[in-house]
């Protein structure tokens, strides 16, 4: 019986972390990607040195297309990837509950249903110096909204 591997258990979740972060800071979505923009926003975490510049196309109150460009570590990288791949075709406001509903899990316990693509992201609460990391570009594309 193999009792270091548990579908479903912490170790799985923290391995699933490490794959989804490896995968978006390795190959990103929307990185350097030429888009119509409407909005963008640049943020800076001085703590860790991340730079990251999020491009927004808005129309009619829908988000159309999203980029990135910056330097920034991998997590804030895997970050911006999934904003890059999930925003698009959804609606502004619906953006708004995503990023307070993001923002409010990784400095909170409480277990809220969110999107799943983005639960992956809850495993940096074990490291609350790096919950800004994950943030940073949902700042970025909140104020980008803005314009």
């Amino acid at each position: 019986m193999n009792t270091r591997y548990k579908p479903g258990s912490v170790d799985d979740l923290s391995r699933l972390y490490r794959e989804i972060i490896l995968q978006h800071s390795s190959q990103p979505v929307g990185f350097q990607k030429v888009i119509k923009e409407t909005g963008r926003n640049e943020q800076f975490n001085p703590l860790c040195g991340d730079r990251i510049v999020i491009m927004l196309q808005v129309e009619d109150g829908m988000i159309q297309d999203a980029a990135f460009d910056g330097e920034s570590c991998a997590i804030c990288t895997a970050s911006a990837s999934l904003l890059c791949e999930l925003i698009p075709g959804g609606l502004v406001e619906e953006f708004g509950k995503t990023h307070d509903w993001l923002e409010h899990s990784l400095v909170s316990n409480e277990e809220t249903a969110g999107p799943q693509a983005l639960q992956v992201l809850l495993g940096v609460r074990k490291y609350p110096s790096r919950i800004e990391c994950v943030t940073l570009p949902w700042t970025a594309a909140a104020e980008a909204l803005l314009q």
